[in-house]
């Protein structure tokens, strides 16, 4: 069943292993006969949550910046895919200041107007030890529980130490093909 999958970004550095891994995931999905959006959270000019809960009344929240773009394509997303870097301690600041945003879909105003149900995480890190994933998982599966959607993959991809160092190990890029393919 072709599926609307919303792919989140979360780097900096756009030629760099988490994007590269993204574009293998996509072509996977594409092949696969799914449409991908893709949304840049490291370009994005949007503000973080302001936590003031207006939200819960309107059901979206009411800041008018690169935002109201993120809601209009996680309303029409069936699938959520989040991919970020490991630089220190989790996601990259540009993917929480996305994912604080999603406040809004935790009340019951805002979850009535998004159907997702899936998510997958894409995550890379200089680090070979895979612990340094151990905080974006955990927020990741916090994220699946108070927003009650389900986790179906995750790409850990440790010892990627340099912008281009995925090209050294084909597994991961077929493992996001693969992992494309299967949504």
């Amino acid at each position: 069943m072709k599926k609307k999958i919303l792919v989140i970004t979360g780097s900096p550095r756009k030629k760099g292993n988490s994007n590269k891994l993204v574009t293998a995931f996509i072509g996977g999905a594409v092949a696969a006969g799914h449409d991908v959006e893709v949304f840049d959270g490291a370009s994005a000019d949007m503000d973080g949550c302001h936590g003031d809960k207006s939200c819960s009344q309107r059901g979206f929240c009411g800041l008018k910046d690169d935002g109201v773009r993120m809601n209009e394509l996680m309303r029409q997303a069936d699938v959520l895919v989040l991919a970020s870097p490991v630089y220190w301690m989790g996601f990259t600041s540009h993917i929480k200041k996305v994912m604080d945003r999603f406040y809004q879909f935790s009340f019951p105003k805002g979850r009535e107007t998004i159907h997702i149900t899936d998510t997958y995480l894409i995550a890379t890190a200089a680090s070979p030890d895979r612990g340094v994933f151990d905080p974006l998982v955990s927020g990741f599966e916090l994220m699946n529980t108070l927003l009650g959607f389900q986790a179906k993959g995750m790409l850990l991809c440790p010892g990627l130490d340099g912008p281009d160092a995925v090209k050294d190990h084909r597994e991961y890029l077929e493992q996001a093909v693969k992992m494309g393919a299967g949504v």
